[in-house]
């Protein structure tokens, strides 16, 4: 059975501890999180080890890429999102560990209400007609809206941050699902971040699944490579 084949099968009927061995030079990185569609890297390169994440999260869809792993492909990617608005600041995102490594997100926003603001990823980098533009949520699996520790959310939930009484939020936030490379990648998207408290989902508002009940839009930025 061939590489591929079997790590299809494994995937499908083994589960996660599965390692799934090399065959001719090629190797098999098997990436499952938080019950989003599994990820399954296949490359073509000598050396190196097939690695598994053993998580106990399973998922019934599993995405076949194929990507380089030269060191060029592996090394830290990081981008920029310059925010505008009725609030302003500059945000840098980290990737040390693509194309499966959490992606960190720092930065200092300015001119915010004190208090915690809803902070997402959203859909679209237009913004030709100010935030709203942007689109709803980047949301590629049509998942309902959550807090970033749930199984159940979108990939641009980010949760709140918190301004100070000077409007000052300082911004630290590491997710495992925003990348900046791959399927999931956040290139080109856009960094929302609202007037009001994100309810994580649990508000029983109508919009509580969808947007977290966030209010408007006082802040935004295309992200962009840097």
């Amino acid at each position: 059975m061939s590489a591929i084949r079997y790590a299809l099968w494994a995937a499908l009927t083994l589960g996660a501890a599965t390692a799934l061995p090399a065959e001719g030079g090629r190797h098999i990185v098997y990436i499952n999180n938080n019950n989003y569609p599994s990820l399954l890297y296949i490359n073509n390169a000598n050396g190196g080890r097939t690695a598994m994440d053993t998580n106990d999260d399973n998922s019934d869809i599993i995405q076949l890429i194929l990507y380089p792993v030269d060191e060029d492909a592996k090394r830290t990617r990081k981008a920029t999102v310059v925010l505008q608005g009725d609030a302003q600041g500059t945000l840098t995102l980290t990737q040390k560990e693509p194309p499966v490594g959490a992606t960190h997100i720092e930065g200092e926003i300015l001119n915010l209400t004190p208090g915690p603001h809803g902070f997402h990823v959203h859909d679209l980098g237009d913004l030709s007609g100010g935030c709203v533009t942007a689109g709803g949520h980047y949301n590629p699996y049509k998942k309902n809206h959550g807090a970033p520790e749930h199984r159940e959310r979108h990939i641009g939930d980010l949760g709140n941050i918190q301004a100070d009484t000077q409007g000052r939020a300082y911004v630290n936030v590491t997710d495992p699902l925003v990348s900046l490379v791959g399927p999931r990648s956040v290139i080109g998207r856009a960094v929302v971040v609202h007037a009001d408290e994100d309810d994580l989902g649990l508000g029983g508002h109508a919009d509580s699944l969808k947007t977290g009940n966030a209010g408007g839009r006082v802040a935004c930025g295309v992200i962009g490579h840097a």
